[in-house]
């Protein structure tokens, strides 16, 4: 069967009703640093450049972005997670409290580093900042389940949400001992999970819906896809059986988003705005966002798919670790000319 992609004023009203879901989100948390300086010479001690630094921006990183994400959507994020007793950690909560997120639930771990990913950009006064180098310091020991209070926070806080956000970056936060019990406790409140995990997809059995992109599609399954649409229909509706999950979205980078959900064809959304992007930092962290207080709006698969297809377009044209408001995502249905044109179909 055809799945059917939405209307202009269908995409309106969903954005209208986006707002105001609380939602929790488990996550691991970082914090990201952005360092910007103006290439100013070579250096004689060795040949690499000299930079004047300009300015230096902290930023919610990793599943504290996915947070930030609904924050900026008008949800209220209750977020799960850890950071450790450090400066980094104290900053990227108050950073979450800035933004209206919860942040009760938040606990600061012995022997556990607050994830810190600093990013340093040059450029010259006439030309655009570049990523020249990353530098990833923080973490620790994996989370013991029967230690640490990420399952009773789970737990107590399941069933005052709409629905729960997934945000693994295999940072020891989820991994086998601990996402069971989380989705148990999912369950046992009775409230939809949307996943994005980099490395663990196939732990998150009976989500409603889950993002990976192609290359972590690719690894769930333990094949090539690439640019063939038909077998990437077969692998994606495979993906969704195998985690049984109401809805698959495959993000492509400059390809777009395809969309497999029971009972029909998969959906090929167009990339919207340029393939020319900016930074990709935390756009996954968008799309993700956007999915889940769509559906838990209202809003059909493909519907919600359709604006987090917007957002993402959206999010790569800004600098840094960003975010989309509901009005750029209501600008950009109101402004798409290729709206009316119909979705691509394997």
């Amino acid at each position: 069967m055809r799945a059917q992609t939405a209307t202009r004023d269908q995409l309106l009203k969903a954005i209208d009703r986006m707002g105001g879901a609380s939602v929790l989100v488990v996550a691991d948390l970082v914090l990201d640093e952005f360092e910007y300086g103006e290439i100013d010479r070579v250096s004689r001690e060795a040949p690499v450049l000299i930079l004047n630094h300009r300015r230096t921006d902290r930023l919610p990183g990793g599943g504290a972005n996915a947070a930030n994400n609904l924050a900026a959507l008008d949800g209220r994020p209750v977020v799960v997670g850890r950071v450790g007793k450090d400066e980094a950690g104290d900053h990227l909560i108050a950073l979450l409290q800035e933004r209206g997120a919860d942040t009760t639930r938040v606990w600061r771990e012995t022997g556990y580093a607050t994830p810190v990913k600093r990013r340093v950009l040059a450029g010259s006064a006439h030309s655009v900042m570049q990523q020249i180098v990353r530098i990833d310091r923080g973490g620790g020991p994996a989370v013991k389940a029967d230690r640490s209070p990420l399952l009773p926070s789970v737990r107590e806080a399941a069933v005052h949400v709409r629905g729960a956000l997934i945000s693994d970056y295999s940072l020891g936060m989820l991994h086998p001992g601990t996402i069971g019990p989380v989705l148990d406790a999912m369950r046992a409140a009775g409230r939809p999970l949307y996943v994005d995990s980099r490395s663990q997809l196939g732990l998150f059995k009976g989500a409603a819906a889950a993002t990976p992109n192609l290359q972590e599609a690719e690894a769930a399954l333990g094949d090539r896809v690439g640019d063939d649409l038909q077998k990437l229909a077969r692998a994606g509706s495979l993906l969704r059986e195998t985690i049984d999950a109401g809805t698959i979205v495959v993000t492509r980078g400059s390809q777009g988003m395809s969309v497999f959900c029971p009972d029909t064809d998969p959906v090929h959304l167009r990339v919207y705005g340029t393939d020319e992007v900016a930074d990709v930092t935390g756009a996954g962290d968008t799309v993700i966002g956007v999915l889940t207080l769509a559906m838990l709006g209202g809003a059909g698969p493909v519907e919600a798919a359709m604006l987090a297809n917007y957002a993402g377009g959206i999010v790569v044209t800004k600098r840094g670790t960003a975010t989309v408001g509901r009005d750029e995502l209501r600008h950009a249905v109101r402004s798409d000319p290729t709206l009316d044109l119909p979705a691509r179909r394997a």
